[in-house]
């Protein structure tokens, strides 16, 4: 078992949510986005992600992303994230992700925009010890984060020539 499954105490944060628009039909940018094996080819910060448990993309599944966080002013910071899949409906899904920071919920949402769709991240954050200033400095730097994600994300569909 990863230490990462143990319960861990917590310091909630407030919520972040991010929606964009991406020229991709929804059910091709959902198959696309909810296969997380798909993220170091649109999230920056992702460098690996590997199947633990599972078939894919369903309840239960296990992922193990090796990811960085680069921080101003300071070195790039390294580390792994057990993310396991809670929740799969129709156009939306819902994982857990833990690391040594923080545990995460992240609910990813793609509804139709005409041709396009519109995706929509929910990140709701607690952190392993009590966060100081990382309580009103996170739900910035996380919307900015993802709002980056999904430019590379919208680029990545314009450069392989679409769906």
């Amino acid at each position: 078992m990863s230490a990462y499954r143990r319960h861990v105490a917590t310091y909630p944060v407030r919520p972040v949510t991010v929606t964009a628009r991406i020229a991709v039909p929804p059910d091709i940018l959902f198959a696309f986005v909810s296969d997380t094996r798909n993220d170091p080819l649109w999230c920056p910060n992702v460098e690996t992600v590997d199947l633990v448990d599972g078939s894919g993309v369903e309840v239960g599944a296990r992922f193990r992303f090796h990811q960085h966080l680069d921080r101003p002013r300071s070195d790039r910071i390294q580390f792994d994230v057990e993310v396991e899949v809670i929740e799969v409906l129709d156009h939306s899904i819902t994982w857990k992700a833990t690391d040594k920071f923080q545990e995460r919920l992240i609910t990813l949402t793609v509804e139709p925009d005409g041709a396009n769709s519109r995706v929509t991240q929910v990140t709701a954050a607690s952190f392993t010890r009590p966060p100081g200033l990382a309580k009103w400095v996170y739900p910035v730097l996380a919307r900015r984060t993802f709002r980056d994600q999904f430019e590379q994300l919208a680029l990545y569909f314009e450069r392989s020539g679409g769906p």
